[in-house]
Parts: structure tokens; sequence; C-alpha cells
């Protein structure tokens, strides 16, 4: 069972992660190649972020595979409720800790 904060701060990345899957069915369709940047929002837990990170429609798919994790901007990631699984050039991936991985889950759009 998580705590509070850490429940807290899963269910914001999920709140982030719900404008980008607009982003991509919006955007994703017109986009001229499979490599072209779309501007996600950084899924990280901080409610005030306004970051954006440009991923390709290959890159943000490849994030999404798994529910428990989430593209942010490098500096973005909490070590005490997340661990970074791969690092980019433009973004990190960070996946949440099992504690929470129900909430996100329940959270996920594509579910």
């Amino acid at each position: 069972m998580p705590d509070d904060r850490a429940a807290r701060l899963a269910r914001n990345e999920s709140r982030f992660r719900e404008i980008n899957e607009r982003v991509e069915h919006d955007l994703g369709p017109i986009v001229d190649a499979q490599d072209e940047l779309l501007a996600f929002v950084c899924e990280c837990a901080r409610r005030s972020c306004t970051e954006s990170v440009e991923l390709s429609v290959a890159e943000y798919e490849a994030v999404r595979t798994d529910s428990t994790r989430f593209m942010v901007v490098a500096g973005h990631e909490i070590d005490d409720v997340e661990d970074v699984v791969e690092r980019h050039d433009r973004y990190l991936v960070i996946q949440k800790r099992p504690e929470t991985w129900e909430i996100v889950e329940q959270e996920d759009p594509r579910r």
C-alpha cells in the first residue's frame, strides 16, 4: 500500500499522461513521418510543471507499452518514489515503484 504522498504523485503523473494521449490522438495521424517530433507535456509528478518534451510517436508508444512508465524532463524524476529506467538525449523514462502500480494502471486511459 503506497503512502499518501506516493499515491498523490502517481495520480499527478497520470493526469499529465491523459493530456499526452490527446496530443497523440489529435496530432499523431497528421505527422508526415514516424520520426517527426511532437511536443508532449512532461509527465512528472510536479503539478505546476509546464515543460514539454519532443518525442516521435514511436518514442511515445515505446514508453506507453507499460502503464507503470512515464517520460519526464531530466531532473524531474523523484528518487524516493520512482526509478529511472531509460536515459535519452531529450527525456528520461521513469518507472513507478510497485506500491503505486495499481493506481497508475487504474488511471491509464488505455485500460
